[in-house]
């Protein structure tokens, strides 16, 4: 219970990467705040943590939208009276061809991916400042924006935007105390496949899975990791860690 009574706000917190997130930070003692923009999603990851016996909260907001962005922070003081940690999940994939590519779907990969990051932070920061030993900030990012793919130059250039703005906040508010990391997973492996693989791979490198992507995200919000602040971890494979029921549910 590395994380006992810390508060999270995690967002695209409904599916694959983001629940499996929440879940592991309850499972590390953690509240946790799950926004995204599906209500269904996130009433279910609340939920099963709360019949669990953790507090949770599930709020609907587009985090490209500032007035919501707000809500979701104004609502998690209200019910926990602080924040400790904000994970910036929330994010879309586009996979297109330059000329095929629309203003449309340049506006919203900016959105989804990095003006949401920066509209959360700069709402979760005057929190965090308030606390007396500051707080976390983790951005999930991707391998691609280090090793960029074809036919993703829009989303290689958003997540590499993560990690450019991750390393700069860093900066900006360590003296605050406050850490900010990224991270940058390879393909990961969700759905149904992701269950049945979860019972059976154990190889080092093998089939990369939202829990996977989970731990390490836990661990950048542990004292243990104290002294890490403006990385871009990648995470190009499964770590071999055990995964817990949760990240089944």
């Amino acid at each position: 219970m590395k994380l006992k009574d810390r508060v999270a706000i995690i967002s695209g917190g409904g599916r694959n990467i983001g629940k499996a997130i929440a879940y592991r930070l309850f499972e590390m003692g953690c509240q946790v705040v799950v926004c995204a923009r599906t209500q269904k999603e996130i009433d279910h990851v609340a939920g099963v943590i709360q019949e669990q016996g953790g507090r949770s909260a599930a709020i609907c907001c587009d985090v490209g939208d500032e007035a919501q962005v707000q809500r979701v922070v104004e609502a998690t003081i209200k019910v926990f009276g602080r924040v400790d940690f904000l994970v910036n999940n929330a994010g879309n994939y586009l996979e297109k061809k330059l000329a095929d590519t629309t203003i449309e779907d340049f506006d919203a990969a900016v959105s989804g991916n990095l003006r949401g990051a920066f509209l959360l932070s700069k709402a979760v920061v005057p929190h965090l400042r308030k606390n007396d030993d500051g707080g976390r900030i983790v951005n999930v990012s991707s391998l691609l924006a280090q090793i960029p793919g074809s036919d993703t130059a829009v989303y290689c250039a958003v997540k590499a935007g993560l990690i450019g703005f991750s390393k700069a906040l860093a900066r900006e508010l360590h003296s605050d105390g406050i850490n900010v990391n990224a991270v940058c997973p390879g393909m990961v492996t969700t759905g149904e496949q992701a269950i049945e693989l979860e019972e059976t791979r154990w190889k080092l490198g093998e089939h990369l899975l939202p829990r996977d992507v989970a731990d390490v995200v836990a661990y950048l919000l542990t004292d243990e990791s104290s002294q890490i602040t403006g990385a871009a971890i990648q995470i190009p494979g499964a770590t071999g860690i055990k995964v817990g029921k949760l990240a089944r549910g």
